[in-house]
């Protein structure tokens, strides 16, 4: 297993807190969803060892980045993203890896700051959901809808970090039992502040809600990929945030393939949205593409 350290550094708005596994070898850029840390990216650090350097932040609202107070939105995170790989003295990430919402800042990361970041994997995230998205919804409703469950817990308040995995434990997207693994565990003690008996997730409401806003709302994303310089892999969950139906339907990669230009997809068995990146055959195939992307480069 690689070695792990966590690191900190000032960005605007606060202090923004990293987990750094390995010290050589090609630089991963990992990225991670919207309600999430950077632990959910610990199978994947386990799985391709001490011959990569594996760079995750806890975006800006999120894990040990939670007192952070703004400014939110993608190029606010893709600005944290680059002032991290300053910090660590690196040039750029061979690979920028993103998951859910942090495929979206991956798109605009690259965009933004194209000589820092090589190739891009998004994992199940980073392109537009539709062409239009509903009149008359709030950011918070979109999201709502969206995410469901991981929206509800951040108004919620729990007995015990037990508690807290009992709560995930009934979410539709772990009911098999091989998906279930300590790491997970680890991801979600991670979410938890305060002590027995009022728990609850360190999360900022309000990040989300924005983040959604410039995601899923605003023309931050269209511009981006309108401006990309790098190949983009996309890999697809054949079922969605609560194992029901995709976020990305085959068809809708379809259409984005024949607009896109240096656009390939493909779809990974057997994985949710959530179970993609943090079941280990979810992360077994991010693995494989990583691979593949470096020996292209």
């Amino acid at each position: 297993m690689p070695e792990y350290r966590k690191v900190e550094i000032q960005v605007e708005g606060g202090v923004l807190c990293a987990g750094v596994w390995g010290d050589r070898g090609p630089v991963i850029l990992c990225s991670h969803g919207i309600t999430a840390n950077h632990i959910s990216f610990q199978t994947l650090a386990e799985r391709i060892g001490e011959s990569f350097r594996l760079v995750a932040p806890d975006h800006r609202g999120r894990g040990c980045s939670s007192e952070i107070t703004g400014p939110w939105g993608m190029k606010a995170h893709a600005a944290d993203v680059v002032t991290l790989l300053d910090a660590l003295s690196l040039e750029r990430a061979d690979v920028m890896v993103g998951h859910s919402m942090g495929a979206f800042i991956s798109v605009v990361t690259q965009a933004e700051y194209p000589d820092r970041v090589g190739s891009l994997l998004l994992v199940d995230g980073g392109l537009p959901l539709a062409d239009e998205m509903p009149p008359g919804v709030s950011p918070e409703q979109l999201v709502q809808s969206i995410i469901g469950p991981a929206m509800e817990r951040l108004d919620m308040h729990f007995a015990s970090a037990e508690a807290y995995l009992d709560f995930w434990r009934q979410h539709p997207a772990f009911q098999r039992s091989e998906d279930w693994t300590t790491a997970l565990e680890d991801y979600f003690r991670y979410d938890l502040a305060g002590s027995p008996p009022d728990c609850r997730s360190v999360v900022n409401k309000a990040a989300i809600v924005a983040d959604a806003e410039s995601q899923l709302m605003s023309d931050d994303i269209p511009e981006a990929l309108n401006n990309l310089s790098a190949p983009v892999q996309f890999l697809q969950a054949p079922r969605g945030i609560l194992d029901d139906a995709p976020l990305y339907p085959l068809s809708r990669l379809q259409q984005l393939q024949a607009r896109m230009g240096n656009f390939d997809y493909r779809s990974v068995e057997g994985v949710n949205h959530y179970t993609i990146m943090l079941a280990d055959a979810g992360a077994a195939a991010v693995e494989k593409e990583i691979r593949a992307l470096l020996r292209r480069q």
